[in-house]
């Protein structure tokens, strides 16, 4: 069993960012409680998916950062998260104008990489003195990038999903291409397995209905029990349009951190989709230019592996860790790649 709780972080006037908090049971410092006001919720984990944690991993590593991407919320971690909780500290939020967090006051011209840069500091800041395991998908994976270059100090590994470190070049508003890249992940889950099928080996995960979340209101969406199907439309609903509209604009046009990938020295992890055409190759670039980087292709996956083959993305976040603690104890093996199924 795990534990979560949630609470609302003040990050500027009159906006909050909801973060969620999973951490095992016995990690937690007798005595010790929740945020004022945040409700607990038990949560099984997916030990059916995957095998047990190993020996010597777990919370004395660092808590783990779960960063989303456009159009997301925590719930994008649904099917992932109590797993890695099951022996580590896990902490998601949800950017501004997505899920449960405000809405920029200031309306779509407040919406920025560098606000998103500041909200991902403004949770790490919570977590002092721990160094994390920093974990971004899509948007989410180039505001980890940019953390890392900025505060390399803080941060022990680093996993980047379905990402890149140029901008999109494609034709077309970039803010629709990513809806519809979403979108298509999520008509992809609906042909495999049907909107309200429950299959928790290499398809999607579901494990209870609709409105079976794991606690009250948005608290505990990491755990919400929904389909894949379910929660990105439930998602794409929450989200506020002129976040998507100007963030999209911002994956169009932010500056190459190409240059930059050199200085990142950290135990690294690229993981995409087989079936993610649009970011293949930026895969590769990342993992050529991040030191000793490994590559890990996840077989039959789209743009979000996390929702459409969670084992085999468990599984590549396992052997990063693993690669994490044998570079901790000065021991790291070389860049090599991986073809996962699931």
């Amino acid at each position: 069993m795990v534990s979560a709780s949630g609470w609302r972080l003040p990050v500027a006037a009159g906006l909050e960012l909801h973060v969620e908090d999973v951490r095992p049971d016995d990690d937690r410092p007798p005595g010790a409680t929740a945020p004022p006001g945040a409700p607990h919720a038990g949560v099984d984990a997916l030990r059916e998916e995957v095998d047990a944690p190993r020996a010597g991993s777990g919370v004395e590593d660092g808590p783990v950062v779960l960063v989303h991407g456009i159009a997301g919320s925590t719930a994008d971690w649904a099917a992932v998260a109590p797993e890695l909780a099951a022996s580590r500290h896990v902490i998601a939020y949800d950017h501004r104008g997505h899920g449960a967090s405000g809405r920029a006051p200031g309306g779509r011209t407040d919406y920025t990489f560098d606000l998103l840069l500041a909200d991902l500091t403004a949770v790490v800041a919570t977590l002092e003195p721990a160094r994390i395991h920093l974990i971004g998908h899509s948007l989410g994976g180039v505001i980890a990038l940019r953390y890392t270059l900025e505060h390399p100090d803080r941060v022990r590994s680093l996993v980047l999903v379905d990402t890149a470190a140029t901008p999109a070049t494609a034709t077309g508003p970039i803010a629709k291409r990513v809806v519809a890249a979403v979108l298509e992940g999520v008509a992809a889950i609906v042909s495999r397995t049907g909107a309200n099928s429950v299959n928790g080996r290499g398809g999607a995960v579901a494990d209870g209905p609709a409105d079976a979340a794991e606690s009250s209101g948005s608290v505990g969406a990491v755990h919400d029990r929904r389909n894949p199907v379910e929660r990105q439309v439930a998602g794409l609903g929450q989200a506020d349009p002129d976040a998507l509209a100007a963030l999209g604009r911002e994956l169009g046009g932010y500056p190459s951190l190409v240059p930059r990938l050199d200085e990142i020295t950290v135990p690294t992890t690229v993981i995409v989709g087989e079936r993610d055409s649009m970011l293949r190759s930026s895969a590769q670039t990342l993992a050529h230019g991040i030191q000793a980087a490994h590559l890990a292709v996840i077989a039959e996956a789209d743009h979000s592996p996390q929702v459409s083959r969670p084992l085999a993305w468990l599984t590549a976040v396992d052997h990063h860790f693993a690669r994490a603690e044998a570079a901790t104890a000065g021991d790291a093996p070389g860049s090599a790649g991986r073809h996962l199924s699931g």
